[in-house]
């Protein structure tokens, strides 16, 4: 069986990375083989009984992570490279290019990068290297149609559109004593209700200014526990802003966590306020566990949310609607129910796992 070789910069079970997984534990006429930024995330593929490297990748030591990978490379016999967004392509192309190596590399999009609209060193990075890969993919088509529209060089013949999926079964088989000792961990009362965020503390997701709309409205939440699960860039921020805002009450913040799906089955209402976004799977988890969603429309977002059926949408960047709107979803039981059932049903129809295997085994063949 031919193998292929995943990257994985990060040393975390992000977006990216649990896609890469579910790729992974799916597959079945290739065998995967990951290499990730660390032991953590590599453990994980490991517990997963897929065979895992970590190494660690650094533009400052650009040459010893191409050097690193090249072995990887050369000891797995592999012929496709799939590399999760830019870093990790760069680095598997500069691989292949200086030590001459016999693969195909595939550069997987997993965002709408804002360095596109502009004409900063990112682009044109980016402009020279992007139909250098021998095959993209986009994780939906608005990030396709973003790629478009901002640039001049991006070859949609050397592209594959694929939205993220989700394996149900999967990321739902979760032990309700896990769950229990999570709610007694972190003191989640069960007396109210809980609007969950999981993901990156980071300006991406849009958290700050979320916090400074909700303050303004913290006597319509006294019946709620706003959960954050994740860190980031802007944890510090974010904890000094609850203090300064006086919000410490209505907030609870777990850090990172390796397994973030035992915190979906406490949450009624999943929020995501991003500034911007490919199609996250955050969102796909929530709409396994049937839980509400509601999200700013910004990257593929809307190809999964539509609005009021299986989700809620925001304009872009609209925070004061967007806390209007919560209120009206957590206090809406009818409605949340409503929208709890339309989104698994069209996430299962549309987003299975399955269908999205054979749409990549097709593109492994294509290349080999």
């Amino acid at each position: 069986m031919d193998k292929v070789l995943h990257v994985l910069p990060m040393n975390k079970m992000s977006g990216a990375e649990r896609m890469a997984l579910l790729i992974c534990k799916n597959m079945k006429q290739y065998e995967p083989v990951v290499v990730c930024g660390g032991e953590n995330l590599s453990n994980i593929f490991s517990e997963n009984e897929i065979k895992s490297y970590n190494m660690k990748f650094s533009t400052k030591n650009l040459l010893g992570s191409i050097s690193n990978l090249n072995k990887i490379i050369k000891n797995e016999n592999i012929k496709i490279v799939h590399a999760h967004d830019n870093t990790a392509s760069l680095i598997s192309y500069l691989a292949k290019k200086l030590f001459k190596l016999d693969v195909k590399i595939i550069s997987h999009i997993h965002n709408c990068y804002p360095f596109l609209k502009g004409n900063g060193f990112n682009k044109k990075i980016d402009k020279y290297l992007r139909n250098k890969y021998d095959f993209n993919i986009t994780c939906g088509k608005i990030v396709t149609d973003f790629y478009k529209e901002n640039t001049d060089y991006f070859n949609e013949n050397k592209n594959l559109t694929l939205s993220n999926a989700m394996d149900i079964d999967y990321i739902t088989n979760v032990d309700k004593r896990e769950i229990e000792e999570v709610i007694k961990k972190y003191k989640i009362p069960t007396n109210k209700k809980v609007l969950g965020f999981i993901g990156r503390l980071d300006e991406q997701k849009g958290i700050v200014p979320f916090i400074k709309e909700l303050a303004m409205y913290k006597d319509e939440f006294g019946d709620s526990v706003i959960l954050l699960v994740g860190n980031g860039s802007q944890e510090d921020e974010v904890k000094a802003l609850i203090k300064e805002l006086k919000l410490e009450e209505m907030f609870i913040l777990t850090g990172f966590q390796d397994k973030v799906n035992v915190f979906y089955p406490i949450i009624d209402v999943f929020f995501l306020p991003s500034l911007y976004e490919g199609l996250p799977m955050v969102l796909l988890e929530a709409m396994a566990f049937k839980k509400a969603v509601i999200s700013m429309n910004v990257g593929s977002i809307s190809e999964v949310i539509l609005n009021e059926e299986t989700g809620i949408l925001i304009d872009k960047g609209n925070y004061n609607m967007f806390i209007n709107e919560l209120i009206r979803l957590k206090n809406n039981d009818t409605l949340r129910d409503r929208i709890c059932l339309g989104g698994f049903d069209y996430m299962n129809k549309n987003y299975n796992i399955d269908s999205y295997e054979k749409n990549v085994t097709k593109l492994y063949k294509q290349l080999g």
